[in-house]
């Protein structure tokens, strides 16, 4: 190398001046050599795959170089072609081998599932370099493969000659019995860890893991606050923390300590996902969407698009919610289950054209989807497509002969349009012997009956429906008001009719007409 070095500082020197140098043959393959490793080198350096490539290149022009095949052994059997690194592990029999030479080819020998041969060639790279902790971290690993006893008899040995690290080798032993299942011997081994310093996060850690797998909570939170206490923070940590708070419900400390894993990470998670969950239960929907949309994975989850769709749409941002379901759509590749809540969150606007449209796309992908056919449905209906409405209700009673909404919107729309009332008479009734609790279909029930000129009949189901229901739909409201009107009882009628009249245009022409019979 002293040869390449001079060679560089010759030609430096002869560039400053106007004449030039000769440079032998060899000395230019030489040159080049040196220029292919550095290369390498340098991308290793920085951590990019094409440093095997540089290595190849530096090797074809020193094809006989023990140390560059070795270089490639390690390349080829870290990207996992053992074929290629068959052809580069001949270097070891090449001349007397160093610590290095042996450790890498027993790292050959484990990756081909050669475990005795891997063991012995670890053990011929420690007498050649006893005190290397690399080679010896390497080899505890594959004896805990092939003899746990033995990976911990090994690094017990060599504790006493690295008393600086007697922490990390007590850790890594108790991680050892742990694997065998002996969680008192890894216990004895993390407390050993923590006694020698107990600023060291690792055994807390793992002994606040062992407990959480015990479901021994308040035991793991306790490793889990004394670590803390050493000035040790982590969102991973305080995310587990909060996780465990919600399990013994102690909202408070949950809340609190998501917070800081929050503060740590603002993208964490757990923390993200929970502190929605509690401004959910706060009522505060416009922090539960932004929680959901600060999460480390939220582009990649399409259940936490729809999710924080709805959190604003709660939050009363309907335009924003749309546009979030609509991207969400698109994202994840017309996904039916979005496309679903979409059409849905139009619906809900009165953009039944688009709706329609959406629901028509997610059938034609998942024709068996009976959710997305029945709000089809819906849709026609809403657009007076009324024959094309009961061709996809027929299609989904042919799925499922005991699906009640179906059978409630197909009564229902008849009663609407004061058509085969008899018909919808019996739809009806069979939506609400199969659900008979459903208080929007005793409200169906009580249209078409008053669309019969059943009143009392109609009156009857009405008034057996709760205040909290009527006051939160419009429409029964009406049909209430129609109701009373029809048995001649306006003012039983005019404030039904008066609640009703902001969304619902029928009720509007009632009451005004009920308005003036009254002066």
């Amino acid at each position: 190398m002293k040869k390449i070095l001079c060679l560089l500082v010759l030609c430096c020197a002869c560039a400053a001046s106007a004449k030039e140098l000769p440079v032998s043959k060899e000395g230019q393959e030489e040159a080049a050599l040196y220029m292919d490793f550095m290369r390498a080198v340098r991308a290793e350096l920085l951590e990019d795959p094409k440093a095997c490539g540089y290595y190849q290149d530096a090797l074809a022009r020193a094809p006989q170089s023990k140390y560059l095949r070795r270089i490639l052994t390690l390349c080829a059997v870290s990207e996992g072609d053992m074929e290629q690194a068959d052809r580069y592990a001949s270097y070891i029999e090449d001349g007397e081998n160093d610590g290095e030479d042996l450790a890498v080819y027993a790292f050959y020998k484990w990756r081909k599932g050669e475990l005795g041969p891997a063991q012995t060639y670890y053990e011929q790279a420690l007498e050649k370099a006893p005190d290397d902790m690399r080679i010896l971290y390497q080899y505890v690993l594959l004896l805990v493969y092939i003899d746990p006893d033995r990976a911990a008899e090994k690094l017990q040995e060599h504790k006493a000659n690295y008393p600086s690290i007697s922490q990390a080798i007590d850790y890594e032993i108790g991680n050892i019995y742990r694997r065998k299942g002996q969680p008192l011997k890894a216990l004895e081994y993390y407390n050993s860890a923590t006694q020698a310093d107990p600023e060291y996060a690792e055994p807390y850690l793992a002994r606040a893991e062992m407990y959480e797998k015990a479901a021994q909570y308040f035991l793991m939170l306790h490793e889990l606050e004394a670590l803390e206490k050493t000035g040790y923070e982590s969102a991973p940590m305080y995310s587990r923390m909060g996780s465990v708070y919600v399990i013994v419900k102690d909202d408070a400390r949950a809340r609190a300590y998501f917070q800081k894993a929050k503060k740590l990470d603002n993208g964490d998670v757990p923390a993200g996902y929970f502190l929605a969950l509690y401004a959910e239960q706060d009522g505060d929907y416009a922090a539960a969407a932004r929680y959901l949309r600060e999460t480390a994975d939220f582009n990649e989850d399409a259940g936490k698009w729809v999710q924080t769709a709805f959190y604003e749409q709660r939050a009363g941002d309907t335009a924003r919610s749309l546009d979030t379901l609509k991207e969400a759509y698109e994202r994840f590749d017309k996904n039916v289950e979005i496309g679903y809540f979409y059409a849905l969150a139009l619906q809900d606007d009165g953009q039944y054209r688009r709706a329609a449209r959406i629901l028509k796309g997610v059938l034609h992908t998942n024709p068996d989807y009976e959710q997305a056919r029945l709000a089809y449905a819906f849709a026609l209906e809403s657009l007076h497509k009324y024959k094309d409405m009961e061709e996809q209700l027929r299609l989904v009673l042919e799925q499922n002969p005991n699906n009640a909404a179906a059978y409630n919107l197909l009564g229902y729309s008849l009663a609407e349009r004061n058509k085969r009332l008899d018909e919808a008479e019996r739809l009806v009734s069979r939506a609400l012997s199969l659900s008979p609790g459903d208080r929007a279909f005793a409200d169906s029930l009580a249209w078409v009956y008053y669309r019969k000129g059943e009143y009392q009949k109609a009156l009857d189901l009405l008034e057996g429906l709760d205040k909290d229901f009527i006051e939160a739909n419009a429409d029964v409201a009406y049909h209430l008001g129609a109701v009373y009107a029809a048995l001649g009882q306006p003012q039983q009628a005019l404030p039904y009719l008066q609640q009703a009249a902001p969304e619902v245009k029928e009720a509007q022409k009632l009451l005004k007409r009920l308005s003036k019979e009254q002066r």
